[in-house]
């Protein structure tokens, strides 16, 4: 790893993309980084400390966090030590490739591959996400090589021409290692980390090692299918349910309450139904193997599965996709254009918000006004792609209440510096536990009135005193 990170020099754009990040390479880097002037590190939700590039006085090095933050990056970024960008997937590479003169150079890329293959092609394992598209536009690229990563099919591989050094990974973190480290953490906690680390593929868990102490455990049980829904959350199904037709082509966006419906069993008798999508959560590949998701009523990419990243799915159904030619990963600039997806016809998305005001502005970024918490990841595009695709929906799901009920997420207005991440003119449906709310084709007066009907009902009196009050 030392001998890779010595062809990074001063001035050099580093990306780092989303998904089993380097380790090694990264403390290597981390080791030069007295040394190096005016290096600027892009990274996609880190699984890395970002000490490593942070911690130093000299501050020769500039972190940017692009497209997703997640739970390591969000206190750099809350404290102001690093910037987020906005880039949508399937412009990541516009300004490159387009108006060179405009663009951040790529001048070393850092990330993880697969062992080649008898062709001398290495593909990225289960997340492709823009490993691939960023490696075909660098100056100088560094990998580690783990072989645990399984085989995908698609349009996910490269040549090992296109790479200037490879690095062994290290074994990855045993189940048992994994039981050591949190043996001496109070007992409720432990024995809540011990049944995840029991059900859960060890190398799945290897990028969060170091948090386990203080990792939001719900949240953690939901990315993996180990929390039992809520009850609202099969309220919010039932209604979904009925907006699902025989042939469609879904994608489910990560987080709640869409990630409880393929587990509640929403899709389970439908016909045909097809998957274009940018991850997945928990139920969706056995759907797959079922056949009920089968892909024969779809438009573009007929009988296939695809994705950018079977992020999500657990390592069960990390064995059904290993290898199997149903299953198709291709790069996001490509999948995740709105155009493309359009083409699909009954495409249905389902993405989430942390709140909704009563003119239909979405956001799924910020609380509190202006904190950012998520980024803007694939949900604009793949809304937009499922509102335009003939027959399509854009579905926005969220429960009616936050902080144990105490504060209700259907709004008067946003917060002051609250983040839009879908406009109230491309505002589709909107579901909490409580209905439907179809606001596309109605005035301001009559979004306020449907999701007033879907809000809360300790909060609907409320609401309607603030429509009186102030909405024009």
């Amino acid at each position: 790893a030392e001998e890779a990170v010595s062809i990074v020099e001063d001035g050099d754009r580093i990306v780092i993309p989303l998904a089993d990040q380097p380790v090694q390479l990264a403390q290597a880097l981390s080791a030069r980084r007295r040394e190096l002037q005016g290096v600027s590190i892009s990274i996609s939700a880190p699984q890395l400390d970002l000490n490593l590039f942070l911690a130093s006085e000299e501050g020769n090095f500039q972190v940017e966090f692009e497209n997703f933050i997640g739970p390591i990056a969000r206190p750099f970024h809350d404290d102001g030590l690093a910037p987020y960008s906005p880039l949508p997937f399937s412009l990541s590479h516009k300004v490159t490739d387009e108006r060179p003169s405009e663009a951040k150079p790529v001048d070393v890329v850092m990330t993880t591959v697969t062992l080649p293959d008898k062709h001398g092609l290495v593909s990225f394992g289960p997340n492709l996400w823009f490993k691939r598209s960023y490696i075909k536009r660098a100056k100088k690229v560094i990998v580690e090589v783990n072989p645990s990563l399984i085989r995908t099919r698609g349009d996910c591989y490269l040549p090992i021409s296109m790479f200037d050094y490879f690095v062994e990974t290290p074994p990855s973190i045993t189940r048992e290692e994994l039981l050591q480290a949190v043996s001496g953490f109070p007992q409720e906690r432990r024995s809540a980390l011990e049944e995840i680390i029991n059900r859960v593929n060890p190398t799945l868990l290897a990028p969060v090692v170091s948090r386990l102490e203080t990792l939001d455990l719900r949240r953690f049980r939901v990315r993996f299918g180990l929390e039992e829904p809520p009850p609202e959350a099969h309220a919010v199904a039932e209604h979904v349910k009925r907006l699902i037709p025989d042939g469609a082509t879904i994608q489910i966006g990560v987080g709640t309450p869409s990630a409880y419906l393929p587990k509640l069993g929403i899709f389970d008798d439908r016909l045909d139904l097809g998957l274009h999508t940018e991850l997945v959560v928990p139920g969706v590949i056995p759907l797959v193997e079922a056949g009920v998701i089968n892909g024969s009523r779809k438009s573009i990419h007929r009988g296939k599965a695809v994705a950018v990243a079977w992020s999500g799915a657990d390592d069960i159904e990390m064995s059904i996709i290993d290898d199997n030619p149903m299953f198709e990963l291709y790069d996001p600039e490509y999948l995740l254009n709105p155009m493309l997806i359009a083409q699909n016809e009954r495409q249905i998305g389902m993405n989430n918000a942390l709140s909704v005001d009563l003119t239909g502005q979405i956001n799924s970024e910020s609380v509190f006004g202006p904190r950012m918490v998520n980024g803007i990841g694939g949900q604009p595009e793949t809304h937009m792609g499922a509102l335009y695709s003939k027959g399509g929906r854009a579905i926005t799901l969220l429960f009616s209440t936050a902080l144990d009920g105490a504060v209700s997420r259907i709004v008067p207005m946003m917060e002051e510096g609250s983040l839009i991440t879908v406009p109230r003119f491309f505002a589709d449906t909107i579901v909490t536990e409580y209905g439907v709310a179809s606001l596309i084709g109605k005035n301001h007066w009559e979004r306020a009135e449907a999701l007033i009907a879907i809000a809360h009902p300790d909060f609907r009196g409320e609401l309607r005193k603030s429509l009186k009050a102030g909405l024009r």
